[in-house]
């Protein structure tokens, strides 16, 4: 089964879309393993927290205790009054009392430090049984008070004996999501250039293709017109050459006339074939321009005259709009002569009304600005920007009216471009078109 290109495409397209898809999955994936894999370790460095805390708070109440019985009045003698008097109410007091916040605070740093987590965290220690806060809540913590209770990673932790219920700790990280990110960057980025890279050679291997195709199809209507145009003077050339050899044609006259034919149909063949050398010169960037100092406006007349009698026999007019002595240009005049013929005899060739074209020049500062203008069929939007292109011709369908190969404009453009210029187009369907060539005073 033979499949067309869009099919290929398609099935390539499926393919694609489906190994970025389960790319997007295993990121997806990988992303949820090291939020689990964060979350043990915040759990492993909380459980190395309240293995401390005793140890931390029995250190307090060592310290509480000296500083009573450095206080101790030496005139009590009843020992119940001196016990009493040291312990206070040590054993009852609260969790802030027997752990400051800041020591608390210095034990989860600490121990994350040691498992290479460093983002922001805020945290807060509860009652098991009502939930209430145990230390008072700075505004920090106070914002993020209900993602403490709701999504915080938390642990039950032992203060002392003395404490009925004990409370427990959780802990929340506001940047959780960027941490992660961070420290998978390499891992995401390598991800992301392969998915991109992926895309990028698709539509790079899909655009050759299509302009691989468009090509073979230009020049495929390039050899068809080849051949229509070189048919049609052969064909001419040999039937005058069989009427010289016929007998009956051996009059002077009908002799003349046949050679005057056979001479006509040579030289154009001799132009088709220079045409297509001079495009495969300047693909091969051979030209070498003879450059000399020439009046623009001596060109275009002498194009006019060329064309006068063409014009004329169609009922049209060709006319030089110009206000200005001379038009002197540093640049060689045959090609410059070819540049404005070709434009002309396209003005003639695509007109299907009387053929009246404007040929109007502006000097600025530093440069010549020459339109040439028409009436003829236009060029529509989505052809304007592929007409200087090489092989290109505007589609027609199956008809031939208008003869060429679709290589005048792309050596005008090359022409203009070789002596430092440019050349752009205006154009409306069935209005006209505007070529604008613009070329520097002194290069």
């Amino acid at each position: 089964m033979k499949l067309n290109l869009k099919t290929i495409v398609a099935f390539i397209s499926s393919a694609i879309l489906g190994l970025i898809i389960v790319q997007v999955i295993w990121i997806n994936s990988a992303i949820e393993v090291r939020k689990s894999q964060f979350d043990e370790e915040v759990r492993g460095s909380l459980v190395e927290v309240t293995l401390q805390i005793p140890k931390v708070v029995r250190a307090n109440q060592e310290d509480i205790f000296y500083q009573r019985k450095k206080q101790l009045d030496p005139t009590v003698k009843d020992i119940n009054k001196l016990i009493s008097a040291m312990l206070g109410s040590t054993p009852f007091q609260k969790v802030s009392e027997k752990i400051t916040e800041k020591q608390l605070d210095s034990l989860i740093k600490n121990e994350m430090l040691k498992r290479g987590i460093n983002t922001d965290y805020v945290f807060g220690v509860y009652d098991a049984t009502t939930g209430a806060s145990l230390y008072k809540q700075d505004s920090m913590t106070a914002a993020f008070n209900k993602q403490l209770i709701t999504k915080g990673i938390n642990i039950q932790f032992f203060v002392d004996e003395f404490m009925l219920k004990q409370p427990f700790i959780s802990i929340f990280f506001p940047k959780k999501n960027g941490y992660i990110f961070r420290k998978m960057f390499l891992i995401l980025s390598i991800s992301l250039l392969l998915i991109l890279t992926v895309i990028y050679a698709f539509y790079y291997t899909v655009n050759t293709i299509y302009k691989q195709k468009q090509l073979s199809e230009i020049k495929n209507d390039f050899i068809n017109n080849m051949t229509h145009e070189l048919k049609t003077p052969i064909s001419t050339i040999q039937l005058a050459c069989e009427a010289l050899t016929d007998s009956d044609m051996n009059s002077p006259e009908s002799q003349g006339t046949f050679i005057e034919m056979i001479k006509d149909e040579n030289s154009r063949l001799k132009g088709l074939v220079d045409t297509v050398l001079k495009t495969a010169i300047l693909d091969k960037g051979q030209v070498k321009l003879n450059e000399e100092p020439i009046n623009l406006l001596d060109v275009l007349n002498r194009v006019k005259d060329n064309f006068s009698l063409k014009i004329s026999q169609l009922g049209g007019e060709i006319k030089i709009e110009n206000d200005l002595p001379e038009l002197i240009f540093e640049g060689d005049k045959q090609h410059m002569t070819n540049v404005f013929q070709n434009l002309i005899d396209n003005a003639i060739k695509y007109s299907t009304e009387i053929p009246k074209i404007t040929i109007s020049t502006l000097k600025t500062i530093d440069k010549y600005i020459v339109n040439v203008t028409d009436n003829g069929i236009g060029i529509s939007k989505e052809n304007l920007d592929k007409i200087f292109e090489k092989l290109y011709r505007v589609p027609t369908g199956d008809l031939h009216n208008v003869k060429g190969f679709g290589l005048g404009l792309n050596y005008v453009k090359s022409i203009v471009e070789l002596h430092g210029g440019n050349i752009t187009v205006k154009s409306t369907k069935d209005k006209g078109s505007s070529f604008i060539i613009t070329l520097p005073l002194n290069k």
